[in-house]
């Protein structure tokens, strides 16, 4: 074994002994990201579709027009802007999206959704409704300390430039705090736990 893959919180051995709860945790996460890839990949492959074209037509369906643009998808996803190209040029001829040129840049190109990647986007944006029930399950303290904390790593995970800029509450320039509450600006309202957003239509990354 070497020093590396001592430390590897894959490893059984490092888990359990002594006990160390921050890689149980990781390899926790890891199962789950498991389970929601096997989900979109057995959605995907019903509709005829790749895992990234399922993705790309759920986030046209819920989304703003405006975050439709092939560097925005390449940023939600991680992946190239050659890959989005691609997978727009499928979904292009397989009658699902449609290119729009914005009148003021004839260079940049906004994508849609026409009826029929309408109705597929209903259809399979579901595909992780197995998630739910266990989810909807857990008591209600419980649901809202699990939620806080994803909030946190993910806003950490941002900072630390692992992840593109999240559309949540903690990076936005609207969010503020105030003795014992989060509050928003923009709203003007105070922001209880469950109130803080993962995905805000009204969206204004922070200047850090």
């Amino acid at each position: 074994m070497t020093a590396d893959s001592a430390d590897s919180p894959f490893d059984p051995h490092r888990q359990n002994h002594p006990p160390d709860l921050d890689h149980k945790i990781v390899a926790s996460l890891e199962r789950l990201s498991g389970v929601f890839r096997h989900l979109l990949w057995q959605e995907a492959t019903q509709s005829g579709l790749s895992p990234l074209q399922l993705q790309v037509v759920v986030f046209l369906r819920f989304h703003a027009s405006g975050q439709g643009t092939v560097s925005n998808l390449a940023r939600e996803y991680q992946v190239s802007r050659a890959t989005i190209s691609d997978a727009v040029k499928t979904l292009t001829q397989k009658a699902l999206v449609s290119r729009h040129a914005d009148p003021t840049d004839l260079r940049s190109h906004s994508l849609r959704l026409t009826p029929a990647g309408e109705q597929l986007a209903d259809q399979s944006s579901r595909f992780a409704a197995p998630l739910s029930p266990p989810v909807a399950g857990l008591p209600a303290r419980q649901k809202l300390g699990l939620y806080l904390s994803l909030l946190t790593l993910l806003h950490q995970l941002q900072q630390a430039g692992t992840i593109p800029v999240q559309r949540m509450c903690f990076s936005c320039r609207h969010y503020g705090r105030r003795p014992g509450q989060h509050f928003c600006h923009l709203l003007n309202i105070p922001l209880e736990g469950p109130q803080l957003r993962i995905d805000c239509p009204e969206h204004d990354a922070a200047l850090w």
